[in-house]
């Protein structure tokens, strides 16, 4: 326990990779807010994930990487010197450098990059590889310093996993929506983050939804050559790929009645938000639903049979055809 001489009054966490484990790292901040209320938490991310950020309640300000690296050493160490505790999350040896000219007391990280070695004073043994943790469950070995928990189950991690959902539709997204219709958002891509379900199941998953509901689908703008096939053969379905900023995207998810997404960032928002959300997941170990799923009151996922080609690394990977749009269909039936 530590002494209340040396409790925290400001702790940075810091993540710089990608949106949907920004997400599985805010339950983190939800703990430290539990065992010190008053205690301020930045997060120090990169620009793009801001909106998600901001828009988790146990969060007080975002920390832009992207604007620290353009500022001069200076006035970089100037942004982050009123910390106390930083925790690097995802190791960046310029952040850690940084963090340690800027003078913050304690500095966590884990004990396997070299650089900590040289830039925390807090070092935590563990290891993400080959792990059957959840990667929410992982991050919490790194709140030991602290003495703060560093197990706890995934439906406890569930209910600190929360973003804040606006009760009014934004005008970008009014469109998109229909009052009368089930409004089911189809997210197809994953920006080369995992492996993907066809974009064939999701035409089939179209056809077998029909007219009755109304399909919105979304992805960025680099996805919109990737996914106009999809669209041009599908006129009836919502167009929003690439149209809606993350704070339009995140209001859409918010007002979704349900989601279809592969495992990626999108995912982890929805099911942060509590909309109904199917994960979409291969098998594949490090992955998978075991180390990847969404954390969510309302969140679920189906994971793809282990195929031929993985099993003797040869071949064309099947895993994730093995989900059929007859199971996600019956899946979405059960939202409705």
């Amino acid at each position: 326990m530590i002494c209340p001489m040396t409790i925290p009054q400001h702790i940075i966490i810091s993540r710089t990779d990608n949106i949907g484990d920004v997400v599985l790292t805010l339950p983190m901040a939800a703990i430290i807010k539990q065992r010190w209320p008053s205690c301020k938490v930045s997060f120090l991310a990169r620009d793009y994930v801001a909106d998600v950020i901001n828009a988790c309640p146990d969060v007080d300000a975002f920390i832009s990487w992207d604007e620290l690296q353009n500022l001069d050493h200076t006035q970089a160490i100037s942004q982050l010197n009123d910390a106390d505790t930083i925790i690097h999350v995802y190791p960046q040896k310029a952040i850690a450098k940084l963090a340690k000219a800027a003078g913050i007391k304690q500095r966590i990280g884990t004990s396997r990059r070299l650089h900590h070695w040289l830039n925390c004073n807090k070092r935590v043994k563990f290891s993400r590889k080959d792990s059957s943790l959840h990667e929410a469950q992982l991050n919490l070995a790194l709140l030991a310093p602290l003495g703060l928990p560093t197990m706890l189950s995934l439906p406890e991690l569930t209910a600190l996993t929360r973003l804040n959902k606006s009760p009014d539709v934004a005008p970008a997204v009014q469109p998109f929506l229909e009052a009368d219709k089930f409004n089911c958002v189809l997210h197809a891509l994953t920006n080369g983050n995992t492996k993907e379900w066809p974009l064939a199941n999701f035409s089939a998953l179209i056809d077998l939804l029909g007219d009755k509901i109304n399909i919105i689908i979304t992805g960025t703008a680099k996805e919109a050559s990737t996914l106009a096939p999809l669209l041009s053969k599908h006129p009836h379905v919502k167009n929003a790929v690439g149209q809606l900023t993350l704070t339009e995207f995140i209001n859409l998810l918010s007002h979704a009645n349900g989601v279809v997404v592969n495992s990626t960032g999108p995912l982890h928002i929805a099911a942060a938000l509590g909309t109904q959300v199917l994960g979409l997941f291969p098998p594949e170990k490090g992955k998978d639903v075991g180390r990847w799923g969404p954390l969510g009151q309302n969140a679920s996922a189906i994971e793809g049979m282990l195929c031929p080609a993985c099993e003797n690394t040869r071949g064309k990977c099947t895993c994730m055809e093995n989900i059929t749009p007859q199971q996600v269909e019956a899946h979405i039936e059960t939202w409705h």
